[in-house]
This record gives structure tokens, sequence and C-alpha cells, in this order.
């Protein structure tokens, strides 16, 4: 299973920088793991909410993430 340093800058009052070191069978599987264990509150914890927050986390001129594989 391969190891992803995930880093996200959340959409919150004050902006609250969340790292962690995930690991998954994919990219996205590993995205979901992070999302679901920290990420959540910022968005509905659903479907819909997991791909905005890729939607932020990707976004060409502004993205609010960073994915590395280990």
């Amino acid at each position: 299973m391969a190891k992803f340093s995930i880093a996200f800058i959340a959409p919150a009052d004050t902006d609250q920088l969340y790292h962690k070191i995930v690991d998954g069978d994919t990219r996205d599987a590993a995205l979901r793991k992070f999302f679901n264990e920290n990420i959540s509150e910022f968005y509905s914890n659903d479907d819909q909410g997991f791909y905005y927050f890729k939607e932020d986390f990707f976004d060409e001129t502004s993205a609010s993430g960073s994915i590395i594989e280990l």
C-alpha cells in the first residue's frame, strides 16, 4: 500500500493547515480517507462534498491542497 503526504488549507474563518501521511491503494483512495478523517466538517460529508473538496484541492488557479506519493 502506498503512502501519501497530503496538506490542505481548510476553508475556514481563519486559514487552517491540515497535514497528514495517509495510506491508500490509489491517490483518490488516500484523498478520500484524508477527507473523511480531517476535512469533512468543512464540506457536506458525502460524495458531493468530496467532489467539491477535490475541486478546491486541484483548482488550477488557487489550489488549496498538495499531495505527494512517498
